[in-house]
């Protein structure tokens, strides 16, 4: 006995009309499931992105050695980062800014000489990546006279490992949850299972087929897992549009986050795509279940 996909849909519709409370709630459940994960990576795409941003500010700086030929340093660094804005910062230049920087507070530089800070070479680097911050100052590193190389961002490698490191609990955490979730619309489904069992038991006795049974239950699990992600999706796109402008007063770089940069397409076809095989998977295990059962 086949079952036309068309009519397999309809059934899946009518079942769901009638008992509009057990599809609510299995839309529910994969909504939170999808709802947790797409902002838990979301909020990852936007870190990932405020990265980016901050590393490219950072400017490279090559501290000399007492005595070294600032002059050869600089000329050095120069052929060393080809294209970008190399100065050269004597020892007085260093501590005049310094103290324009600590404003108020410039008089404890009082009675520091022009020699305690060293000279160096610094290297404007705009647009640069983290990892191309890394490769310049690698390569700074042989500067004639170089003594240390700082470009700005040991903080932002820590935070870079953070992100790294949560990017894979991630990953579990979607398994763990879209796990849970199944289980939680095949036991939702199984209301929908149990209330039709007659009926399943008579068309099993004319000749009905698993598959022609089991068709128009994996429709419903599937419709339902669609649902949820896809007011899951609109969630998080509400979610971007009330945060990032909050975010961005507090912080400049935040300006440049865009809803591409927390919710990719790429993101949001796994979302759906997993709501919807969360959703199959659920209503597979309830029909499997009841199928063994008649």
């Amino acid at each position: 006995m086949a079952l036309r996909p068309l009519r397999a849909a309809r059934r899946a519709l009518e079942s769901m009309a009638r008992g509009p409370y057990v599809a609510l709630v299995g839309a529910a459940t994969v909504f939170v499931a999808v709802f947790a994960t797409g902002l838990f990576a979301g909020a990852l795409g936007g870190a990932e992105r405020l990265l980016a941003a901050w590393a490219g500010e950072v400017r490279v700086s090559v501290y000399l050695a007492p005595g070294a030929d600032l002059e050869r340093a600089r000329a050095a660094a120069a052929a060393l980062a080809p294209g970008r804005r190399v100065e050269a910062v004597p020892s007085e230049v260093a501590l005049s800014r310094l103290a324009d920087s600590l404003g108020e507070q410039a008089h404890v530089l009082e009675g520091v000489g022009p020699g305690a800070l060293p000279d160096a070479v610094e290297i404007e680097a705009p647009g640069l990546s983290l990892d191309g911050a890394r490769e310049l100052a690698a390569r700074l590193r042989s500067v004639p006279g170089a003594d240390d190389v700082d470009y700005g961002t040991a903080w932002l490698e820590g935070v870079e490992r953070f992100v790294a490191r949560a990017r894979t609990a991630a990953v579990f955490l979607f398994g763990a949850l879209a796990l849970a979730t199944a289980i939680l619309v095949s036991n939702t489904l199984r209301l929908a299972v149990f209330a039709r069992r007659e009926e399943i038991e008579i068309m099993k006795l004319v000749g009905a087929t698993d598959a022609f049974v089991a068709t128009p239950f994996l429709l419903e699990g599937l419709l339902q897992g669609l649902l949820g992600a896809g007011a899951a999706v609109l969630a998080l796109a509400g979610v971007h549009g009330l945060l990032v402008p909050r975010l961005a007063a507090a912080v400049s770089a935040a300006r440049a986050l865009t809803l591409a940069d927390t919710l990719p397409p790429a993101l949001v076809v796994a979302l759906v795509g997993g709501g919807a095989g969360i959703g199959l998977l659920g209503s597979a295990l309830s029909v499997a279940r009841a199928l063994r059962r008649t």
